[in-house]
């Protein structure tokens, strides 16, 4: 994209209904006609294979990355269905090509010419691994009645996952208790809350809403009331479990046809991981330093529950699941007290936002100006240009802070196009939150964990601006290893724990004065309260998934659910019979079966880039620099493992991370 039209060359979002519809069905057919060319390449080399399919990737990505947005972002419900109806074309159409015998042997042809790879730049030999990996792992070399075989699977996995999160919407648990039964609750939580009369009581209805069950466990105070609500939540959906059971060993079938031992196996192959062993040992050693730390923890909680329980007279019989989240919030109160009604002050949504903005500017050294009348799929929206310190173009992105109806309600970053030196094309990024949206009277407060949620995704919208590879599929960090992707968010965010970084980005919306510096340490200290048991918690999950999906006999799933639990996480449910695993979907999806470790993973590269930037060079700017040339830029046009241990000088560790906490 030449510099002369950076100012106008923003992503169109004016699209009607029928020419998204039009352009996802032209873009399909043009495809298809590349391929069945392709197809008839007799000599199979990069130029004749390859890069014709390449490029085609680059020339069409930003369109289907603008439906999957507009989706999830456009006020026209016919814009929205249009948009979903091309996502679901082209997910088909994709699902079709890729089990392409023909076009994988081709590729295979040029994967295994040692003579054509050696010629390569590295970037286009990563481009050839990538795709003979893609084609291969979606069935393409295998015989016409094994592909059969597999779809086949794939159809029966798609009805159970959708079958279990049938169960989890509609099987809401609820109970009714008195105002006694849950004392400790704000007052706030019976504002409208249902109610009726029992026996001459007026009892109030709770669901397993997450809200509901959370507060609940957090401030109720009578242990009948929380192991009560405890069991409710974690009985119900008792179906789940044998759709699970089934999942896992269809999981198995489908991982074996294609030549895997396990679906661990074949989940973690593209990953940073690679393989089972790796991301167990991985997780062995965070379990490790976190059990030392969560040992600690829990004799605090018990100790205060004992308590708790001799001023009543009554007998100590143990510490359950169901008082972690209660003694929890107990000590946190205890140990640091803070008055969050100051805090709020120096959390007003612009001004943090201004804040972050500001201080990414700072830090990677660009120049950010806001576009005045950009056009974009709603007024709300803000368009800033972005250059660097010379003044060349780098993108633009797009800031859509506040709520309207049947918008994606979360904190996200999303790329609409990738940064692409083959095509001259410039990155463009957005946020999308759901805030209130401020007065001039009337500021939007946030609380701490939306400051950190929106740390980590403005830092991944700078993490596309700063990304152009030569092959689109390589860009921003969506094209990163999924045990990746999030770390350079989990930097960002774990810089909030430097109380100096804090302080850059919040400013009080009356005064503009920094958040004191005693405050933002008592923020960070709070924050590092009971880390030690929260992160077992993840461990355990993590080790579980690996456990379920790496195994080649049948899984009594449940039952090692329950005893895995007890034995890493340190806090079990007594002699209480549960079904916790029946309401997780993240162990149901066919896509994130045998990678829940990758949270952890990202979380701890992260905190060792975050080590490497603040801890050993001060933050300072030629650290940033560092950074951005080293790891940011170059994106996924390398493997993760080789950017980050060549950024770090070593392999990543666990150590930095569980530093953090302790």
């Amino acid at each position: 994209m030449p510099s002369s039209d950076f100012d106008s060359a923003a992503v169109r979002f004016d699209a009607t209904a029928d020419e998204i519809l039009g352009q996802t069905m032209s873009m399909l057919s043009k495809e298809r006609l590349l391929l069945d060319e392709v197809a008839a390449t007799k000599e199979p080399t990069f130029e004749s294979v390859i890069k014709p399919i390449g490029e085609m990737y680059n020339s069409h990505e930003s369109a289907y990355k603008l439906n999957k947005f507009l989706h999830k972002v456009s006020s026209n419900k016919g814009v929205c269905d249009a948009a979903a109806e091309s996502e679901a074309l082209e997910k088909d159409f994709k699902a079709e090509c890729l089990m392409r015998e023909d076009i994988y042997q081709l590729i295979r042809a040029v994967y295994d010419n040692q003579e054509e790879m050696e010629k390569l730049e590295a970037e286009d030999k990563r481009l050839v691994a990538k795709m003979e990996m893609k084609y291969r792992r979606e069935g393409a070399a295998l015989s016409e009645e094994k592909r059969k075989e597999l779809v086949k699977l794939k159809v029966q996995l798609a009805k159970l996952e959708l079958a279990f999160q049938r169960n989890i919407a509609e099987q809401e648990g609820k109970a009714w208790f008195t105002r006694g039964e849950l004392a400790g609750l704000p007052e706030s939580y019976f504002y409208k809350r249902q109610s009726k009369q029992v026996g001459g009581d007026e009892k109030f209805m709770v669901t397993t809403g997450y809200n509901d069950y959370l507060q609940l466990m957090k401030y109720a105070k009578l242990e009948a009331t929380r192991r009560a609500m405890f069991l409710i939540q974690n009985t119900r959906c008792a179906d789940n479990l044998k759709l699970l059971e089934e999942a896992i060993k269809l999981r198995l079938e489908k991982a074996q046809l294609l030549g895997y031992s396990t679906h661990a196996e074949y989940a973690l192959e593209p990953l940073m991981a690679q393989t089972p062993q790796n991301a167990y040992n991985m997780l062995s050693e965070l379990r490790k330093q976190f059990t030392e730390l969560g040992t600690k923890e829990l004799e605090e909680l018990e100790a205060l529950k004992q308590a708790d329980i001799e001023s009543e007279g009554r007998v100590y019989e143990g510490f359950y699941e169901w008082d972690r989240s209660f003694y929890a919030q107990m000590l946190l109160q205890k140990r640091h007290p803070i008055n969050y009604e100051q805090v709020k002050g120096y959390f007003s949504l612009l001004h943090v936002v201004s804040g972050i903005l500001e201080t990414f500017q700072e830090m990677f050294q660009l120049k950010l100006t806001e576009q005045e009348n950009a056009k974009a799929w709603h007024s709300d929206v803000v368009m800033y240009k972005v250059e660097d310190a010379s003044g060349k173009p780098l993108g633009h992105f797009y800031l859509d802070l506040f709520t309207r109806p049947n918008k994606y309600s979360h904190i996200s970053a999303f790329s609409l196009q990738a940064g692409c030196k083959l095509n001259d094309q410039l990155p463009v990024a957005a946020l999308v939150c759901n805030f209130s949206k401020p007065t001039a009277s009337t500021p939007v407060f946030l609380f701490q964990h939306e400051v950190e949620s929106l740390m980590k995704e403005i830092g991944k919208v700078f993490q596309n601006l700063l990304s152009q590879p030569k092959w689109a599929q390589f860009h921003g960090f969506d094209a990163l290893e999924p045990d990746c992707a999030n770390a350079h968010g989990q930097m960002f965010e774990a810089s909030l724990m430097n109380p100096n970084i804090l302080r850059k980005i919040t400013f009080h919306y009356k005064t503009n004065e920094s958040i004191p510096e005693e405050l933002a340490l008592k923020l960070t200290a709070a924050k590092n309260e009971g880390t030690g048991l929260v992160h077992l918690r993840q461990v355990f999950l993590a080790m579980y998934d690996l456990a379920i999906n790496n195994s080649e006999d049948t899984v009594d799933a449940n039952e090692m659910f329950n005893s895995m639990n007890s034995d890493i996480s340190l806090i079990s449910c007594g002699s209480t019979k549960t079904l916790v695993v029946t309401k997780f979907p993240q162990y149901m999806a066919d896509e994130l079966a045998g990678t829940y470790y990758a949270y952890l993973w990202s979380q701890a590269c992260g905190a060792d880039m975050y080590q490497e930037v603040f801890l050993n060079n001060n933050g300072d700017a030629e650290a940033w620099q560092k950074y951005r040339t080293g790891v940011v830029e170059v994106g996924a046009t390398q493997s993760s493992s080789a950017v980050i241990s060549e950024y770090l000088g070593r392999d990543p560790s666990a150590n930095a991370f569980v530093r953090l906490f302790s």
